[in-house]
């Protein structure tokens, strides 16, 4: 009988897809990462489909859009809602041990039934009343280092705050990557060898703050971190082109930077990525250690991208571009197609279906994404368009947009407009066509497009309902800890009581 391929499902939270070695950045170093596309296949033309982290990976499990799961808010831990379709879900059903270490920020109901193992690592992922719920935060705790969890809103006082990243005041030894690196190890000495797994490992960041431990922060001098010709885009057209409410957000975000903090954030960015990768290569070599990596798929995504230096600026949550809709997709499968590139456009909703072919379980119905496995052969070419829905902040709300294998498309509304971009003769996407005459049918084309796949639109969970979860719950003590600067000393009483 053959043996069932064991799932290693990698993610991190804001890479940038351009920011690994194997993409050829000028500065980041990415081995393992490398390592996992020269024993598979790296896409070049990923998209998520939303450029927030909470829908974009719910459409990761679900294999749905947003406008068919209906969630684009990015509070949901505590929805009332039932899913046994996820992805996690079904491979537990077919005999796959289910784990879920790092970050989930997902539906709590739906991880319980996904997984019969799970370590959180992030706030987001707690019981509002109480920050101990969290498995990473709960360690801190017990270690007597709570008051220096870094991974939420920090305190005024706090470098990173002022800078946009800072030294780490943990060790090493205690941070959240080194953390999901020891669950995951741990998870893999003592599962039942009898069943194959399904394990999820997820990390926290890229995703700001950027607060890299002492032993990393040096490891890219800032001096040497190397600014594309976009860069020109902020530092001497400040974002000229776009609507002025976008203008306005990258003034406000870059406000704290200048050309050297710019490069210094980016240099504590990378440092991240780099370690995110060393933790994801120690997995790596214990499955290759025990037998086990060459009947493992393995793939390694995000949930968004960052513009980590592209356009001269740094972060998310400024409108749909390629830095944030693009993401790194890389899946190596045994006896598969070993160091190729794919440049054909593919989906988030997509990996639910292909790994339930790679893996022979059943795909459950109602799954917009399809399989990629001909892609992954090289017999197929790709979607002819992907698309990424985010519920905005007033007075936009709906933004949508549309990327064919030639252009970008964002709608905003009848007052604000859009954007447009060629690819063909602006990669970089700093010349907007929105208004432009000669550009006039091809706008209206793809807005038609865009219109014709998002029209079901609807909501379970949006901004408004983040906006008022938030002040129901901002006195509770895993908000105080996670989005108001509070200290677990300042609040710990209110647990206790």
């Amino acid at each position: 009988m053959k043996k069932r391929p064991n799932v290693l499902f990698l993610m991190s939270d804001q890479h940038n897809a351009g920011s690994l070695s194997v993409a050829g950045h000028p500065n980041v170093r990415t081995p393992n990462l490398d390592r996992i596309a020269e024993n598979g296949v790296r896409f070049t033309r990923a998209f998520c489909n939303n450029p927030i982290c909470a829908p974009s990976r719910i459409s990761f499990v679900t294999g749905q859009y947003c406008h068919t799961h209906r969630i684009v808010g990015n509070d949901n831990f505590e929805l009332n809602d039932v899913n046994p379709n996820t992805l996690g879900a079904v491979f537990r059903r077919t005999g796959y041990q289910t784990a879920q270490i790092g970050k989930a920020h997902m539906v709590r109901r739906w991880d319980e039934e996904a997984y019969e193992h799970i370590r959180y690592c992030d706030l987001c992922d707690a019981d509002r009343d109480d920050p101990r719920t969290n498995h990473y935060f709960k360690y801190l705790l017990d270690h007597g280092l709570a008051d220096m969890y870094e991974d939420g809103t920090l305190p005024p006082d706090h470098e990173a705050r002022r800078k946009g990243c800072a030294v780490a005041g943990l060790p090493y030894e205690h941070s959240i990557e080194h953390w999901t690196g020891e669950e995951t190890l741990r998870f893999l000495e003592r599962r039942d060898s009898t069943r194959p797994f399904f394990l999820h490992m997820s990390f926290e960041r890229p995703h700001p703050n950027w607060t890299p431990a002492a032993e990393h922060a040096g490891m890219y001098n800032p001096d040497d971190i190397v600014l594309g010709p976009d860069a020109a885009d902020w530092w001497e057209n400040r974002w000229a082109g776009r609507p002025e409410f976008i203008q306005r957000m990258v003034g406000n975000r870059m406000a704290r930077f200048d050309l050297a903090g710019l490069r210094k954030a980016l240099a504590y960015h990378f440092a991240l990525v780099s370690v995110i990768d060393m933790e994801m290569g120690r997995v790596l070599d214990w499955l290759a250690r025990h037998g086990e990596l060459d009947n493992t798929i393995v793939v390694y995504t995000a949930d968004h991208g960052d513009f980590a230096g592209d356009h001269g600026i740094c972060d998310k949550n400024i409108g749909i571009y390629e830095s944030i809709h693009r993401i790194p997709f890389l899946i190596s499968i045994p006896g598969g197609p070993r160091g190729e590139i794919r440049d054909g456009l593919i989906e988030s909703v997509d990996l639910f279906p292909t790994l339930c072919e790679l893996a022979d379980v059943p795909a459950p119905d109602g799954m917009d994404g399809r399989s990629i496995l001909p892609e992954i052969e090289g017999r197929g070419a790709g979607k002819p368009q992907a698309i990424c829905e985010w519920d905005f902040p007033e007075p936009q709300r709906r933004v949508s947009a549309l990327r064919t294998p030639r252009y970008r498309l964002v709608y905003y509304s009848h007052e604000a407009g859009g954007e447009l971009y060629d690819h063909e003769t602006d990669s970089c996407e700093m010349f907007n066509l929105w208004d432009a005459p000669e550009h006039r049918e091809v706008r209206l084309e793809l807005l038609e497009r865009l219109f014709d796949a998002v029209n079901l639109y609807a909501r379970k969970t949006d901004f408004d309902a983040d906006r008022r979860k938030a002040e129901a719950t901002r006195l509770t003590p895993t908000r105080l800890v996670h989005k108001h600067c509070k200290k677990w000393s300042d609040i710990a009483r209110l647990c206790l009581e």
